[in-house]
């Protein structure tokens, strides 16, 4: 089991709570972290650092726009990574500093790729997280 920080939750919407419940929960705790909930929460994405990688088996990478407010964004809203406001890279170095070794998972409910062939969106958010992922890692080899 895995627990997920859900934005819009009127509970375990940020990431301090979820850490909470985590420690709570002991030493087999995991997390299912997602860069849209945790920004629609009002989580600060610095506070990454403090989760070790191995804690987090999957993330779910997507991006959002600047408008709507974070407080008004709906599943819809999410964007590809590195389409949106988001700064995807450094997300993903501070996770990779971490010893982030898990699954990267693309989660969009954008109704606009809905009206898009599958294998288009499925190769174009494939590109587009290997993309962020290369420049997290160009990230982390200057922080050495």
């Amino acid at each position: 089991p895995m627990l997920e920080v859900w934005g819009h939750s009127p509970n375990l919407s940020r990431l301090e709570q979820t850490l909470y419940v985590a420690a709570a929960a002991g030493q087999d705790a995991q997390l299912l972290l997602d860069l849209y909930h945790l920004h629609r929460g009002g989580s600060k994405l610095s506070s990454l650092a403090l989760i070790a990688g191995s804690a987090m088996p999957v993330f779910h990478l997507n991006d959002y726009p600047d408008f709507p407010l974070a407080k008004n964004l709906t599943d819809a809203d999410r964007v590809y990574p590195g389409d949106g406001s988001a700064d995807v890279p450094e997300v993903l170095a501070v996770m990779l500093a971490n010893g982030f070794n898990g699954a990267l998972s693309l989660e969009l409910f954008n109704r606009a790729y809905w009206q898009q062939p599958a294998r288009e969106v499925i190769d174009t958010g494939l590109e587009k997280m290997k993309h962020q992922y290369e420049l997290a890692l160009a990230k982390t080899a200057g922080k050495s």
